[in-house]
């Protein structure tokens, strides 16, 4: 079996040759933490240390992974083609926390530039090559308060647009093209319908909602889940979680992926992704990394959710029909600025003529490193003796 591109088909992700509608069983992954980047390495340039992380995600039993910031000059064909072989996708934000790799939310007129865009385009080739390449962030919480609210609405959505005609004039296939929001409530619809609207070129093909209200015993009206879903409900793209996965009870239980995963939440919402793999300063993290060794153990909370994936019947979810995409926006829109005069973008070459045609496209390899010779560890400390990456589907090496 070979692992399809996915794409949008009215409110879900679905599966280009089938049909079948895809859920997100997913983490969000950037070891070190995405605030300590930098060019030289990233997440998927190793292939041992892909394979120690690729076994641990079957072990978790997940289809998706977020990373949220890579170098587009290096080499990720091996990572890439053993993610596909262990049926595991990709979602990609094209930013990074280095400067000129993102916009400055309060002042993105000032960042917003033919050599930032340069940066996005190439990660858009780097990764467009591969089949379990899901979709591309256009941005992460870049609204977050009330002066990113005013400055930056259309400067995101301008991205949005050079990277979809980018990937229209350049690209073989429709990747699809969204937005990660913070969930401040104030602007949680308003900033989601903004984004939705307008003609099909300026508009997200998905939203992500970052949203960590379900903490510790909570169930669906008391976790304010079913706020969530009223909110949403009206919505024509594709929906999902982001991130979640609320700390401020630990240990973490994860009880809440039983209800992302049921009807009630299935009718608006695609499934999520778990902050976060790596246990950082942020205390999030489902497994420890050593520094020294680079060996990994199992925490609490790997255990937990786990089992809570397991748990998961994503066949026979509720779907429902999308409401029409509106192709006209409102005249304004409340606690943002609704402009919908996007800037000129600063790379219409670019987006004309693709980057230099020599420019180094990934591809499906033969893969050479199917068990890491990392050390991994159990939640008790027992060392794991078969850490093989189970090959679920054959990949095509181009």
């Amino acid at each position: 079996t070979t692992l399809n591109t996915l794409e949008v088909k009215g409110r879900y992700f679905v599966d280009s040759v089938t049909g079948e509608t895809f859920w997100i069983k997913g983490v969000d992954y950037q070891p070190g933490g995405d605030s300590n980047f930098q060019d030289g390495s990233d997440p998927l340039s190793d292939p041992d240390t892909c394979a120690r992380d690729i076994f641990l995600f079957q072990q978790l039993g997940l289809n998706t992974i977020r990373i949220y910031a890579v170098d587009p000059t290096l080499d990720h064909d091996e990572c890439m083609s053993l993610l596909a072989s262990a049926g595991i996708y990709l979602i990609l934000d094209v930013n990074t926390g280095i400067y000129g790799q993102n916009l400055n939310r309060y002042e993105p007129w000032t960042t917003y530039t033919e050599d930032y865009m340069t940066h996005v385009f190439e990660v858009i080739e780097a990764f467009a090559g591969y089949n379990n390449t899901l979709a591309f962030f256009a941005g992460n919480e870049v609204i977050n308060d009330d002066t990113s609210a005013q400055a930056s609405p259309n400067y995101v959505k301008a991205v949005v647009r050079d990277m979809k005609n980018y990937i229209t004039n350049n690209i073989k296939r429709q990747i699809p093209v969204g937005y990660s929001a913070a969930d401040v409530m104030d602007y949680r619809v308003s900033l989601a319908s903004y984004f939705e609207c307008g003609p099909e070129e300026e508009a997200v093909d998905f939203y992500g909602v970052n949203s960590y209200q379900w903490c510790g015993d909570q169930t669906f009206d008391s976790s304010g889940y079913d706020i969530l879903v009223q909110n949403y409900t009206n919505f024509s793209m594709p929906i999902f979680l982001s991130e979640f996965g609320c700390n401020q009870v630990l240990p973490r239980t994860f009880q809440e992926v039983g209800t992302i995963y049921s009807d009630q939440f299935s009718v608006v919402f695609s499934g999520g992704l778990v902050y976060e793999y790596s246990q950082e300063s942020s205390n999030y993290g489902l497994v420890n990394i050593s520094s020294s060794d680079g060996s990994v153990q199992e925490r609490h909370d790997f255990v937990a959710l786990s089992a809570e994936y397991a748990s998961v019947t994503t066949s026979g979810l509720s779907t429902a029909s999308a409401t029409p995409r509106p192709t006209t926006c409102a005249t304004s829109y409340e606690y943002i600025n609704g402009n919908t005069t996007l800037p000129d973008t600063p790379a219409a070459t670019l987006i004309a003529n693709g980057l230099n045609s020599t420019y180094n496209r990934g591809k499906f390899v033969d893969i050479t490193v199917q068990s890491t010779n990392y050390t991994i560890y159990d939640n008790n400390g027992n060392a794991i003796s078969d850490k093989t990456v189970n090959e679920k589907y054959s990949i095509t090496v181009s």
